[in-house]
Order: structure tokens, then sequence, then C-alpha cells
């Protein structure tokens, strides 16, 4: 698999892909002690005054039994205290011994409270207090050990009772009964609070979860990405050892999966990737997807560049086996953008950016199916691209977009017939330039959209002012490319009837041709058929634009309204080289010749391609023969010139 670049990396140590003693799998562990709630501290000092005058009260209405009053500050202050300082114990290092103490203090301070009143057997429900509130703080877990203490405490103030050690207002056979009661119901209640807290400790489970994993992969999403990263960058800074690498991966023409068999094809094979990638990727990698078509892999362990490639290698490999849905293959690829954590800037947000930086590069440079290393080369054209993309905002609302014409020429006469919207971007400081720096961009940002419908805005009013000039039958046609953004908007004809029609004049009467990429076309042809048919019923020509380049172009000359085919420069460059090229132009103008359609030829920039395409009997050519694509000042006088005037007219601009 071809690598676009690599930059210098420490020498290879080792051609084996290392395996991590550190995973990145381990997510910042939430202990229930990390829930918010009152301190313990403050929670007995407001306590402990409060229940202190209750009892004092009931003692004096003979409620409790009449201890002195210093027993029952002793018994309400010290206990809760010593409650306080295991909890703060527990707190500090979580294990079953600690919270064992944690939970034998607070039922012994229970347990003295009650028996001490002497309502010890009828108060045992005091108990489930105690597991509400150690549940709550330790996870259900604990109702076993509060279960285990709440039976010691009862037991014991019984036994006091039954010694004297301790009153009763009950006698002491009652007691018992009472006691043996007060057992039963206490579990039962302390059991059901466990219950319930753990049906919320898997309910906040399955939440934290679903906010974690991706829903159709259960891959982990940005945010456990993240997450992992950041205890793998720290690893690395303790250990002194490589920073974690990030490899973004994007699958190559997924798009047809969806535009062919649906959506849900596109989710099985979502998953069958997803399974392919976990399956050749070590126990320590996190593998998690963005969204999409997109996935990112996270790796420590690779600190040389071999190392690295091989292990994007193995990642590319994946894509070798065609993926199967419903007995359908399909056969996918990937680009795959590798970045390294810098010095320089250490936020994840960066490291992340850099792999889709260079993702974008192996894309859209080196073709799909690439690998690409970042630098700070791509460094510089990720921020140009961002520029750029911010430029061409403030361009569209600033009136630094113009459009430029290109004649378009009768072949057999000689006549300007019509011309082709090209727009071009007059940049402040990089001067004017040419569509192919900034329509990619455009498109995948959406802005082509706005765009295109102001090239269509600005051609229309240009040519209906230009034909308001002309005599009836030298009526201009006007040709303007439409995207394949464009193409998905669901009121693409209802907004093209508009903007036409606010130019004074029908969609008919200014034959007007929007011409389509064959290349971009969807692989959907019901739903392009159904929007290009719309826009034919408003008298608007269709064109097939590059015709030949791409994989179906006879389907889509019978499937879809089409009524003029414009040749690929490329095959008409072949013209006077390369025999098989003129016999394709005859055999495309042949073919849409019987099909009843127009044939525009493009990149006509010889006598010898000119003379071709007139015996060929090709209908319309343009190129740089006639005229190269000018403003609207330059343009306008322009459809008067004759191919020999412009033949000199050229000449004299390349001289």
């Amino acid at each position: 698999m071809p690598i676009v670049q690599t930059p210098a990396l420490p020498a290879p140590t080792s051609d084996r892909l290392p395996e991590p003693a550190t995973q990145l799998h381990t997510l910042t562990p939430v202990t229930p002690e990390h829930h918010k709630s009152l301190s313990p501290t403050l929670l007995a000092y407001a306590m402990a005054p409060i229940a202190l005058v209750i009892l004092l009260a009931f003692r004096h209405w003979n409620v409790v039994a009449r201890e002195p009053i210093w027993v029952y500050v002793v018994v309400l202050v010290v206990p809760m205290l010593g409650s306080v300082l295991a909890n703060r114990w527990y707190a500090k290092v979580a294990s079953t011994p600690r919270l064992h103490l944690r939970v034998m203090a607070a039922a012994t301070s229970v347990t003295i409270v009650i028996y001490l009143s002497g309502w010890g057997p009828v108060a045992v429900g005091a108990y489930a207090i105690i597991a509400v509130e150690s549940i709550a703080r330790c996870g259900s877990k604990a109702w076993k050990v509060v279960a285990l203490w709440t039976i010691v405490g009862i037991g014991c103030g019984q036994f006091a009772i039954g010694a004297g050690w301790a009153p009763s207002f009950l006698p002491v056979a009652q007691a018992q009964s009472v006691a043996a009661l007060g057992i039963v119901v206490s579990l039962f209640v302390i059991r059901m609070v466990g219950a319930t807290g753990r049906e919320k400790e898997l309910a906040e489970a399955k939440l934290a979860d679903q906010a974690l994993h991706d829903p159709l992969t259960g891959l982990p999403n940005r945010l456990l990405l993240l997450d992992r990263l950041r205890q793998a960058i720290a690893r690395a800074r303790r250990s002194h050892s490589a920073f974690p690498v990030v490899m973004f991966l994007d699958l190559d023409r997924f798009k047809l999966v969806n535009d062919s068999c649906g959506h849900s094809a596109g989710d099985a094979v979502l998953v069958q990737v997803a399974e392919r990638l976990t399956a050749v990727l070590r126990d320590s990698d996190t593998l998690a997807r963005f969204g999409g078509d997109e996935f990112v892999v996270a790796c420590d362990g690779l600190n040389n560049r071999d190392l690295v490639l091989a292990f994007a290698q193995r990642i590319m490999d994946v894509f070798a086996t065609p993926f199967v849905v419903s007995g359908q293959p399909f056969q996918l690829g990937a680009s795959i953008g590798v970045a390294v954590l810098d010095e320089e800037d250490l936020s994840l947000e960066g490291l992340l950016s850099d792999a889709d930086s260079a993702m974008y590069f192996a894309k859209t440079c080196g073709g799909q199916g690439k690998i690409q290393v970042f630098d700070k080369a791509i460094r510089a054209m990720a921020r140009e691209r961002t520029t750029t993309e911010s430029d061409l905002g403030y361009a569209l609302e600033h009136s630094e977009l113009v459009v430029y014409y290109q004649p378009v020429v009768e072949t057999l006469t000689g006549n300007v017939v019509g011309v082709e919207a090209l727009v071009r971007w007059q940049h402040p400081t990089r001067g004017l330039l040419a569509p192919g720096s900034f329509l990619d961009l455009a498109e995948q940002t959406g802005l082509i959209v706005p765009i295109g419908e102001w090239v269509l805005a600005e051609a229309c009013r240009t040519v209906q002012r230009w034909n308001q000039r002309r005599r009836p039958d030298q009526q201009l046609a006007l040709s303007v490319n439409l995207s394949a953004r464009q193409l998905a908007e669901p009121d693409l004809s209802d907004r093209v009837k508009v903007i036409v029609e606010a130019s004074g004049v029908t969609p008919g009467s200014l034959r007007l041709a929007l011409e389509v990429t064959e290349t971009l076309l969807p692989v959907d042809q019901g739903a392009a058929t159904r929007c290009l048919a719309s826009l034919h019923e408003l008298g608007i020509q269709l064109a097939i634009d590059d015709f030949g380049t791409g994989y179906a172009s006879l389907s889509y000359v019978m499937d879809l309204p089409i009524t003029i085919v414009k040749i690929d420069q490329s095959f008409v460059a072949r013209i006077g080289r390369d025999p098989r090229g003129e016999a394709v132009v005859n055999a495309v103008v042949q073919l849409a010749h019987t099909l009843g359609l127009l044939v525009v030829a493009e990149g006509v920039e010889t006598e010898e391609q000119l003379d071709f395409l007139s015996t060929a009997s090709c209908d319309l050519i343009q190129g740089y023969l006639f005229s190269r694509p000018m403003p609207a000042t330059e343009a306008g006088p322009a459809t008067h010139l004759t191919p020999t005037d412009c033949v000199h007219r050229i000449e004299r601009v390349a001289g």
C-alpha cells in the first residue's frame, strides 16, 4: 500500500509491534463517593443538637427513659463523631474492611441511642436509615453489610435489656418478640433499599455506557476516546516514553453503499468494519467511531517510524476482502491519517485535528487507499484551508466572487450560440483564483449551494441583458454547472425557477442548460431522475459534463432526461495524437446523435481538433481556440467574434 509521506521518526529498534504493559481501555472510575452530598461532619454537628433537644423534650414528658442529661449528650455526640471519622477513613480508600467499620460505627450510634431511650425493640426501623445513607454513598453492595450490623446491633441491644443494662418500656419477653419482628421488617426494608439502589446503579451505568459508546457499533465515542488519550499521555509523561499515536481513518467509496442499497446496508457495513478492525488491534489499543464513516485508532508503544507504518498497514489490510451485505459484495478502501502529539501543541483536540488533516491530505492529494503521516507542511496546508474557508464565506457576502464566461461556438458556422458561466474568486491578497482552488472546499462545507445560486442568478441577469441587444434568432444559450450538493437539495427546481424568473424571463425562453458532472451524479438514479425531470419540465436543458470519465455513462444517458452531452477535454486532447482517442470521440458523437442529443466538445485548442470535430459532425465546441473564459465586460463583445478573429486574438494574448 503506498505511503504518501512520512516524516523523520526515531530509528526502528524492532520489527515486531509491541504490546504495551498499560492499557488505554480503563476509564477513570467513578466511585459512589464522587456523588454530590452534604458533608457527614456537617450533618453530624447539625443533627446532634437537634436530636439532643428532641430527646430532652421526650425525657421531660417521660416518653423516653429519664437518664442523666450528660448521658444523652455523650451518646449523641461521641458515636456520631466516631461515625464521621469512620466515614472519612472509608472515603480515602474504599475497601470491604473499611466499609464494615463505617457501617458498624453508624449501627453502634443508632443502637445506643434507641436502646438508651427505652424504645429499642420498637425503633429498630432506624437501621433502615443507615441502609439508605450507606447505599447512597457506598453503592448497593453495602446492603449486606448493613443487614449484618443491624442484626448485631439489635442482638446487642436485646442482650443489654435482658442483662438490665438498658431500660425498656416493654416487658422483656414482649421486647424480644417485637425485636424479632423488627429484625424481619428491617432486613426486608434494607433489602428493598439495596435492590432499588442496584437498579439505579444499573440504569446509571447503562446511561453512562450510552454516553460513552457509539450505539451502532458499540465502539467508544469521541468522549471516551479523549479520556483514554488523556490517561495515555499522562502515563507517557510519567514514564518518559513515547506519546500515543492517533490514526484517523475515513472509508473510501462508502457512499456507494448507502446510495445503492440504502442506509441499513451502510450500517451493516460499518458494523463489519468495526469487527474487522477490532480483530486486528491489540487489547491495549482503542478503536472509536467518530460518526459517519470515520474511525479513530489510538495506540501507544509505537516509538519509531517503521512500527507506526506497519501498524497502519495492518489496519489497511482489513479492506482487502470485500464486505458482504445480503449477498452483495462491496469493495471498500480507507484513507488513514497518522499523528503523534506535538510538544508545541499538547491539546488533544490539536492531536485529533492533525490526524484529520493528514487523512484529508491522503484522500484528496494522494488518492484513495493511502497512508499519510502528519508533518509541518500539512499543518500549513490545513491552516491555509481553514483560512480559505473563512475567506470564502466573506467573499460570498462581500462580492469578491465574479462570473467569467466562455463562448460556445457552432462548429459548422462559427457563430457564437451560447456561453458557459464559470465562477472565479477575486481574492484581495492572492489575486484571481480558479475554481479548483476553492470549489472542492465549498462543496464540503455546503457553501457551494449559495455560491451556485449566486452564479446562476448573476449569469441569468447578464445573458438576459446581452440577449436584449441581439436579434431574436441570435439569442444566446446559457450553461451553468450544477454541483452534487445542489442536486441533493429537495427543492432545487423551485429555487431555480425563482432565480431565473427574477432575471425577467422564463427558464425556457432563456435557453438555460444545467450541467451535471458525470462522476458526481448519485448512484440513486431514482432521486436524480425525479429532480432532473422537474427541471426539464420547466424548459431547462440538462447536460452531462465530462462525459466518458464516469463508470455508468450509458445508463445515465438512457435513464435521465439528458439533452446535451459534453465530451471531456481529455478525449479531445487525443485528437491528432492517438487514433483510439479519435475513435472514442467519433463513437460518442454518433451515439449521442442516434439518441437525439446535442454534442459539445470541451477543450478545443487547435485547428486540427476543430477540423476533426467538424468532420465528425460535432455540434458545438468551446475552448481556447476560440476564447478563454472572460469577465462579462469582455465576454459580451466576444460573442460577436468569428473563429478566425478569435484565433488571432488568442495568439496576441499568448504572445
